[in-house]
């Protein structure tokens, strides 16, 4: 039986054993003081818990094959130091959340990237996830950005199935940016029909920074992330863009919640979502912002297109503002092809199809356009949610 397979290019690897332990034995401190959530529970009402069975599931063990990433034997105290520390605020965050520390405890690696130097421009990493032959995973990964310093990082996820058996991947991302930075994120998700994914994205800012995340997930037979970022420092920017593109029966369901805890911070969020056949997509989107901080701008918007009856889309938009100098807005869409629109594009001799692909395209196309990656990227990426929606 083939492991997974992970890869990654980066001048920064491993964590050492020790400081893996810590973070096991913490985060299972936590895991004793909760209990496993119940469907009744706001976070995860909409989702099959009762499908979920962890105790068989992890009878397959984590394994994952490290391939072209430099693992360093004697990293340096101040390193050591600074994942320490972005592990415990993961920790201090994740305190509540059951499946967060049962990542934290499950897992025997932990990728560290400390990207750029003060001012370095446009440092680029990659980090690549392939889960084979229905086996399960286990990621954790930092992520920390140099004061001042520019840096794009690319995440990839992908799952192979080759028998019905259901199989599962938690993964924990985590980015730390210092003063002065700024860091764009590509996140690419395609899962095969018998995977349950649970995925978990940190992130905490200090002033003026600015954190751009585009996500593209795809597949998967049951889903739940959360987005968890905290914007620390005062000037700091967060933004959250994507598409999810669900087929069959598979279920996606998105969790995310901006806090705000300076003032003069921004965040947007805007997601789509594409589903067809019986799929069913949730995006529930929060804003917290305590009664001390002001000056604060925040926009959350999801829209949602619908190319069958039986497909559902829900958008939840929340808002915990206790403050009172601030500018919040929210909206949320859910609709099926126009047909108007459709009409037109027939009577100019396109085929139904070509029609369909056409106003499929520009719902998400405008999403994919602002992605600050190469060209090629951006064609891979439309291609594959038109494939995976329409098939062609």
């Amino acid at each position: 039986m083939s492991a997974s397979v992970l890869s990654a290019k980066s001048s920064t690897g491993l964590l050492p054993d020790s400081l893996v332990q810590w973070t096991r034995e913490s985060a299972e401190q936590f895991l004793n003081e909760l209990v496993f959530p119940k469907m009744t529970d706001e976070a995860w009402r909409k989702f099959p818990l009762g499908q979920l069975d962890l105790a068989t599931l992890n009878k397959n063990p984590f394994q994952l094959e490290v391939v072209e990433i430099s693992k360093e034997t004697n990293p340096s105290d101040l390193r050591i130091g600074t994942a320490k520390s972005i592990l415990a605020s993961i920790l201090n965050s994740a305190k509540d959340n059951y499946f967060a520390l049962y990542t934290l405890k499950q897992t025997h690696q932990i990728y560290f990237y400390e990207l750029g130097e003060d001012g370095t421009e446009r440092e680029f990493y990659d980090f690549q996830c392939k889960l084979r032959d229905n086996q399960n995973g286990n990621i954790v990964i930092l992520v920390s950005v140099a004061a001042n310093t520019k840096a794009k990082f690319r995440e990839s996820y992908h799952s192979i199935s080759q028998t019905d058996q259901l199989h599962i991947l938690h993964s924990l991302s985590c980015y730390h940016l210092k003063e002065g930075s700024s860091l764009d994120i590509l996140v690419e998700e395609e899962y095969d029909e018998n995977l349950f994914h649970f995925r978990f994205i940190y992130s905490f800012q200090e002033k003026e920074s600015n954190l751009n995340i585009h996500s593209f997930p795809r597949g998967g037979y049951r889903g739940k992330q959360f987005y968890l970022p905290e914007l620390n420092g005062m000037g700091s920017t967060y933004k959250l863009m994507g598409v999810s593109s669900l087929v069959n029966r598979e279920l996606l369901d998105i969790d995310a919640k901006v806090t705000h805890l300076a003032d003069h911070t921004t965040s947007k969020i805007s997601y789509k979502a594409i589903v067809n056949d019986r799929s069913h997509h949730i995006f529930t989107g929060n804003l917290a912002i305590p009664s001390n901080v002001k000056k604060v701008s925040a926009h959350q918007e999801s829209h949602n297109l619908s190319l069958n009856k039986k497909a559902r889309a829900e958008a939840n938009p929340k808002l915990e503002v206790m403050a009172e100098d601030v500018s919040c807005t929210h909206g949320a869409t859910v609709g099926d092809i126009d047909e108007e629109q459709l009409f037109y594009l027939l009577s100019r001799g396109l085929t139904p199809s070509e029609a369909k692909s056409l106003l499929v395209a520009a719902f998400y196309e405008e999403t994919v356009s602002k992605i600050p990656f190469p060209e090629t990227v951006k064609l891979n990426i439309s291609n594959n949610i038109r494939k995976s929606v329409l098939g062609s």
